[in-house]
């Protein structure tokens, strides 16, 4: 018997692979918790400790794909670092989809100003005053003054900012406003970085004398900063020049984290980032404890025996198979699994839709990976190690991390895997078959 309508729409909207869930959700699972360790050691953990233990403030970028758990473990990192057990921080946290034009080039005053902006917003409210309204003098207000009287032209004609209008939005939505503010705060950076500074120094000590011991700013999603296809490159370099040049100016008087493009872990070293759940080891040996915690980060979605509806008598092995094809990359695994409901309108799946699942995300992956790419991916699927040895590989990797192809793994080693839809391209199996032959031969 087919699944009833609507609790095929119930279970179809527990599944939603963009939906970032709250470390309290019931269908949040925290893999560190776990007795066997399925990530690594505590990514989160980590990064509390580093923050927790420096007598100075501290800036760390951290990356993840989308859709890998890292903005849930974020809230739980601000969550610890906020008890009293721990730094008793007043957490800060910034959606840049929110904030900025992710497809367009970030600079230091677009960021600097949205951190300042919010930070006034948490300190008003852990003072208790109301911010619906936000205070006259607020630090847009403030700083809009500061931009019209360091440049007459700005606030005229095509610059101008009718009353009661967010500055914020303005600067996401306008490029032009965008750039002619971001060409001010670049001839006088030094005297605005000393304000934003000395501002976020008060901010921190009011945090404090609210009973916090400072502030905490996370920045999240500005791992989606992605240009237009014409652009693409242009963003990219956008964001290594400010997370990697500009680093001096991103030393601020609070603890910062920003989240970070997946495609800039050639370019830059000291990003941390937030494995995939192994299901096997480098070797290929399956490492049972990954497979188990993804079996119940499904389960805790939707039960088995609803998963026995959908998947029929074999759902056992078909739940088995559908984590295999994931790769452990929790999103990819949620989202087969919402694609498994949607196609079980007359019952359970038969083995041509049930195949149909893992077919279309091959051909998705047919499509992304280009032909001049394969030798390298023929490389790092032999390796299972991504090993970048001129630029064209490091293109090749910017564009393959960016879009999932490549997957990283931590647990007592670091190492990377293609995505098991991009094993199935046919191009990519002669290429890595050759490549395992010209090495026996030459041993």
């Amino acid at each position: 018997m087919p699944l009833a309508f609507k609790d095929r729409k119930h279970y179809y909207n527990r599944c939603q692979p963009d939906e970032s869930l709250a470390p309290d959700d019931a269908r949040n699972i925290d893999f560190d918790a776990l007795p066997q360790e399925v990530r690594g050691a505590s990514w989160a953990g980590a990064l509390a400790a580093e923050i927790e233990l420096s007598n100075t403030p501290v800036c760390l970028l951290v990356a993840g794909l989308p859709g890998s758990g890292k903005s849930t473990e974020l809230r739980r990192l601000a969550r610890r670092l906020a008890s009293d057990e721990s730094a008793g921080l007043l957490p800060i946290h910034l959606d840049a989809e929110r904030l900025l034009d992710l497809t367009s080039r970030i600079d230091v005053a677009d960021v600097v100003a949205a951190i300042l902006h919010d930070a006034e917003l948490a300190v008003l409210s852990a003072e208790g005053k109301d911010v619906a309204a936000m205070p006259p003098d607020g630090y847009l207000q403030r700083f809009w003054r500061w931009l019209t009287t360091t440049d007459v032209e700005l606030g005229k004609g095509n610059f101008a900012v009718a009353p009661g209008v967010s500055l914020a939005v303005e600067l996401k939505t306008r490029p032009s406003l965008r750039q002619r503010v971001r060409s001010v705060v670049s001839n006088h950076l030094s005297q605005f970085l000393a304000d934003a500074r000395a501002e976020l120094k008060r901010l921190d000590e009011r945090a404090a004398a609210a009973g916090h011991g400072g502030l905490l700013v996370i920045f999240d999603s500005l791992e989606k900063l992605r240009g237009t296809t014409s652009a693409w490159y242009d963003v990219l370099d956008s964001a290594e020049i400010f997370f990697r040049t500009n680093v001096p100016n991103l030393e601020l008087p609070v603890h910062v984290i920003f989240t970070v493009p997946t495609a800039l872990l050639t370019r830059i070293t000291r990003i941390r980032v937030l494995p995939m759940v192994k299901l096997h080891a480098r070797d290929g040996s399956p490492h049972a404890p990954g497979i188990a915690a993804a079996r119940e980060l499904v389960t805790r979605r939707v039960p088995f025996e609803v998963l026995e509806e959908v998947l029929g008598p074999d759902a056992e092995a078909r739940l088995r198979q559908m984590i295999l094809w994931s790769g452990g990359y929790p999103r990819e695994l949620v989202r087969l699994l919402q694609s498994a409901i949607r196609d079980a309108s007359a019952g359970p799946l038969s083995d041509e839709q049930f195949q149909r699942l893992f077919s279309q995300l091959v051909s998705t992956f047919r499509v992304l990976v280009t032909r001049d790419v394969i030798p390298w991916l023929a490389q790092v699927a032999a390796q299972r190690f991504m090993t970048v040895e001129n630029e064209q590989h490091r293109l090749d990797a910017d564009r393959m991390l960016q879009n999932n192809a490549i997957l990283y793994y931590a647990n007592g080693e670091q190492w990377h895997d293609l995505h098991p839809a991009v094993y199935e391209n046919p191009d990519v199996r002669a290429a890595l078959d050759a490549l395992r032959e010209a090495r026996a031969a030459a041993t």
